[in-house]
C-alpha cells in the first residue's frame, strides 16, 4: 500500500479550517492508502524522518497557498498534489491575481493597494480584505468613513497590506475547476446567498443555517457557461493544477466580475468543492486518488 503524508495546519488565520479539511480528506482516502498527518511545523521533524510516495497539503491561507510549502516538497524530491510554486504564489496575491486575470480580459473590481490607514477617504461601498488572506477572514463591506477605517485596520492585524476593492452589487457565485479524467472541467456554477448579506467567515465554517449554497446554481445555461468561462480563463493564466475555485460576482446587468482564486480550496465535508463534485456526478475520492496516483507515476 503506497504511503502518503497530509501535511495540514499551518500558522495561517485558517489554521483550524486546514485541519478540518485535512480530517475528511483522511478520512475518505483512509482505505485507498497508508496516510499520515502532520500538523505543521510542531510535526516538522516526524514528517522529515519518513519517506511517503506522494504529500497532500491541506493548508489554507499564507505557508500554504502561497507557495512556501510547494518549494519545501519540491525541494526535498517529495511529489504532491494541486498546484505548483508559481500558481499559488500568484494566486495567494490579490492584486497582482486581478492583474493577471484582467489582462486576459475579464472583468475584475477596481481596486488599490494599502499599507496604512492614513488619508483614506470614503467615497462609495467597498471591500476590504487582507492582500493575502483568504475565507473571508478579516474582509469586510465599509459604507462609511468609520466602517472604512475600521475594516483596514482589522485587515492590517492579518496582511503587511490591505486591498480595498469598489464593492459590486450583485449575487456570489463560485466555480470549482478541477481535473478529471484528463480534462480541466469547470464544474457546476454554486450560487451563495448569505442571510446577513455578506459570506463571511462565519458564514461559511461555523453556522450553516448562515447562508443557503445552491448547487447546481438556479441560473439560466448562457450564464452558468459564462461563469464557468471566467474561471477556466483564471485557472488556466494561474497556471494551476489539480484543482482550484473561482468567487464572482454576477452584477444587475448578468455581467461576471472576478474577485479572488482559491488554489487549496477547502475540503471539509461542508465545503464548497466536494460539493460541487457530487452535483457533477463526480466522487471526491476518487478524484483525489487519480492526482495522487498521477503525482507518484511522474
Amino acid at each position: 500500500m503506497k504511503r502518503v503524508a497530509i501535511i495540514t495546519g499551518g500558522r495561517s488565520s485558517e489554521r483550524d479550517v486546514a485541519l478540518r479539511s485535512a480530517q475528511n480528506v483522511r478520512s475518505v482516502l483512509r482505505d485507498r492508502y497508508a496516510i499520515e498527518v502532520f500538523d505543521f511545523p510542531a510535526d516538522l521533524s516526524r514528517f522529515l524522518n519518513q519517506k511517503f510516495d506522494a504529500v497532500i497539503p491541506v493548508l489554507h491561507g499564507a505557508g500554504g497557498e502561497d507557495g512556501v510549502i510547494q518549494g519545501f516538497l519540491e525541494t526535498l524530491g517529495a511529489p504532491y498534489i494541486f498546484s505548483g510554486v508559481q500558481a499559488h504564489a500568484i494566486a495567494m496575491d490579490k492584486d497582482k491575481t486581478k492583474t493577471l486575470v484582467a489582462a486576459s480580459g475579464i472583468r475584475v473590481p477596481r481596486s488599490v493597494m494599502l499599507c496604512d490607514r492614513s488619508g483614506v477617504q470614503y467615497v462609495h461601498p467597498v471591500v476590504v480584505k487582507p492582500y493575502n488572506g483568504g475565507s473571508s477572514v478579516a474582509t469586510a463591506v465599509a459604507r462609511s468613513q468609520e466602517e472604512l477605517d475600521a475594516a483596514i485596520a482589522k485587515a492590517l492585524e492579518y496582511s503587511s497590506a490591505v486591498l480595498v476593492e469598489d464593492f459590486v452589487q450583485g449575487d456570489e457565485c463560485t466555480v470549482a475547476i478541477a481535473d478529471i479524467d484528463g480534462e480541466t472541467t469547470a464544474l457546476p456554477v454554486i450560487a451563495i446567498r448569505p442571510k446577513s448579506g455578506f459570506f463571511d467567515f462565519e458564514s461559511k465554517y461555523n453556522t450553516a443555517t448562515l447562508a443557503d449554497e445552491i448547487c447546481p446554481a438556479p441560473i439560466s445555461d448562457d450564464l452558468a457557461k459564462q461563469l464557468q468561462s471566467i474561471a477556466l480563463t483564471a485557472h488556466r493564466a494561474l497556471g494551476c493544477r489539480h484543482v482550484s475555485r473561482t468567487d464572482i460576482i454576477v452584477d444587475g446587468d448578468g455581467k461576471g466580475w472576478f474577485l479572488e482564486t482559491n488554489t487549496i480550496p477547502g475540503m471539509t465535508e461542508t465545503s464548497l468543492l466536494p460539493k460541487a463534485l457530487r452535483a457533477a456526478g463526480k466522487d471526491f475520492a476518487a478524484v483525489l486518488v487519480a492526482w495522487i496516483d498521477g503525482v507518484i507515476k511522474n
